[in-house]
């Protein structure tokens, strides 16, 4: 009886700080994000389909090619594209998401894609594109994360589109992109993420 007592003690103390915390501790949000700024924005969200055609569409500008791609909930794309050029090129893993609700992504999230591309053998790098930004934890994290990943927010996929595919095609895509909600020159962040200095990795 004794040390049934003597195991059921710590135990019930323990349950008793983690209902202290949860009731006290400050109820801060993840982020701010763009899931605020999307309740003002009247453009509508771009579709799936056509976030995954702009996603391949830098791609192919970029000399990669597509070995697969899968379309998930929300319209997240994930991507093995390789680099044929020779000696330098190589495997690529790319995870786009435009979901907007869910906020910037976090650095959990990062160091989870991270460790899945240090799980491929043979894969290069990674690269992270978040329609609503990441907030500065992930952009800290990533310089630390086993593998090399990149991490591109909307400013930095309307770069891409402008500096690769429009000068391909002559079309005026990025204009089109910011019609739609989420494309926008920066992302707000939660007062408690404070900003870094680094710019966007680029590809």
């Amino acid at each position: 009886m004794a040390v049934l007592v003597v195991a059921l003690v710590p135990l019930a103390f323990g349950f008793f700080l983690i209902l202290l915390i949860a009731r006290y501790s400050p109820n801060v949000p993840r982020v701010e994000g763009n899931a605020v700024a999307a309740d003002k924005d009247e453009r509508p969200e771009i579709t799936p389909d056509e976030f995954s055609d702009v996603i391949q569409e830098i791609l192919g500008s970029l000399g990669f090619e597509t070995v697969f791609s899968s379309l998930g909930t929300g319209g997240v794309v994930d991507i093995t594209a390789r680099d044929p050029k020779p000696l330098s090129g190589g495997r690529i893993l790319v995870h786009a998401s435009p979901v907007l609700s869910h906020g910037q992504v976090d650095a959990a999230e990062v160091l989870n894609f991270a460790e899945s591309v240090r799980g491929d053998m043979g894969a290069l790098k990674g690269i992270f594109i978040a329609l609503a930004g990441c907030t500065a934890e992930a952009r800290s994290a990533v310089r630390s994360t086993p593998a090399p990943v990149d991490l591109i927010d909307s400013a930095g996929l309307l770069d891409l589109v402008r500096e690769h595919v429009d000068a391909d095609t002559e079309e005026e895509r990025a204009a089109e992109l910011e019609g739609y909600r989420g494309f926008t020159a920066g992302s707000k962040r939660h007062p408690r993420h404070e900003p870094v200095d680094d710019h966007e990795g680029n590809l």
